[in-house]
């Protein structure tokens, strides 16, 4: 289990933005509102769902330390879960198999766009094109 070094940037950003934040989309050119709570983080973009617990954000950060730093985003619109546009080991797929317990060949609700932005926001990661990528400045430690 990661200790709350994730958790403790993102509230960090926070801080020094205010809550709610406002958080940009990939283009630059869109937000969505994201407000901080004790479960986790609120957004404006998921309609009647829109809590992503902490949980999300410490096991994205998990699979990228996993995968050498870099994992596909995964395509919940349009595959099922374990398809190969949305795999086990990409952000979304790991998502809905670790955090939500989705099970292989379900449909999953799709929240790549907020968990990205935001763990870019909190300059944890940085994009690229279909990938989420873990900036190498960032070291978050495993706690026995």
């Amino acid at each position: 289990m990661f200790n709350n070094t994730v958790i403790s940037i993102i509230k960090k950003k926070f801080e020094a933005e205010g809550n709610p934040a406002k958080i940009p989309l990939l283009s630059g050119h869109k937000s969505f509102e994201a407000k901080l709570s004790k479960k986790g983080i609120f957004v404006s973009n998921l309609g009647s769902s829109p809590l992503l617990p902490w949980q999300v954000f410490v096991e994205t950060v998990r699979l990228l330390q996993e995968k050498g730093g870099r994992a596909e985003k995964g395509n919940a619109m349009n595959y099922k879960l374990g398809e190969s546009g949305l795999p086990i080991d990409s952000v979304e797929g790991n998502i809905a198999l670790k955090v939500y317990g989705k099970q292989i060949g379900e449909s999953v609700f799709r929240r790549i766009t907020p968990v990205t932005c935001i763990l870019i926001w909190a300059e944890i990661c940085q994009h690229e094109p279909n990938f989420l990528v873990i900036k190498e400045n960032i070291v978050i430690e495993e706690k026995e």
